[in-house]
């Protein structure tokens, strides 16, 4: 599942498909690099080295949800780690990591970007929205103050990070009051 969301993701796209009725299209970067493997020369060695590169990201996050997993399902149910006692186990162990993501799957297809979609309106949110505030304020004004090595770089102090954390709550509630569909409800009742 991996490789074949891989293969759709970088899969490469025809110039024709790019100038539709003479209006450009949406171009994919990556689709262009691999692209002028066809040309030859160094932009083939570039467009196999973003195929390698892209290929071995998938594979390194596949390795590492499923030891991931399995670590954390051996925790959960306290079993050994290695040895006769643990090779009893993996069949079940990699059937807990395997087959509720493929349950998931076949139940829903659409479910990886829905996941997607709430992970970066909300997940991409918090993390560089609300915490880069949030820990300067806790270096700048927490209970253990700590002399700080450079000076600060936007005045007023308290004012700008308070107004980037309201900023980014207004956004992050914004976006859950969308997904939720509190914006269509109020569409439809004022129409």
């Amino acid at each position: 599942m991996f490789l074949a969301w891989n293969a759709v993701v970088l899969s490469n796209v025809g110039g024709a498909a790019l100038d539709i009725d003479g209006v450009a299209a949406t171009i994919d970067p990556v689709a262009i690099l691999q692209a002028s493997a066809s040309s030859g020369g160094s932009g083939a060695i570039l467009a196999n080295l973003v195929t390698t590169f892209s290929s071995l990201a998938v594979v390194t996050s596949l390795i590492g949800f499923v030891y991931g997993l399995l670590d954390a399902w051996t925790d959960v149910f306290n079993l050994p780690t290695e040895g006769p006692a643990f090779d009893k186990w993996k069949l079940p162990l990699f059937g807990l990591v395997f087959l509720p993501p493929l349950a998931l799957s076949l139940t829903d297809p659409d479910i990886f970007f829905t996941a997607l979609d709430y992970g970066g309106a909300f997940g991409v949110s918090t993390l560089f929205l609300v915490l880069p505030p949030i820990m300067v304020w806790k270096q700048r004004y927490g209970d253990d103050q700590q002399n700080l090595l450079t000076k600060p770089m936007v005045p007023l102090g308290k004012i700008p990070l308070g107004s980037m954390w309201k900023a980014a709550g207004t956004l992050i509630l914004e976006q859950g009051a969308d997904k939720l569909g509190v914006f269509d409800w109020f569409q439809q009742q004022f129409q």
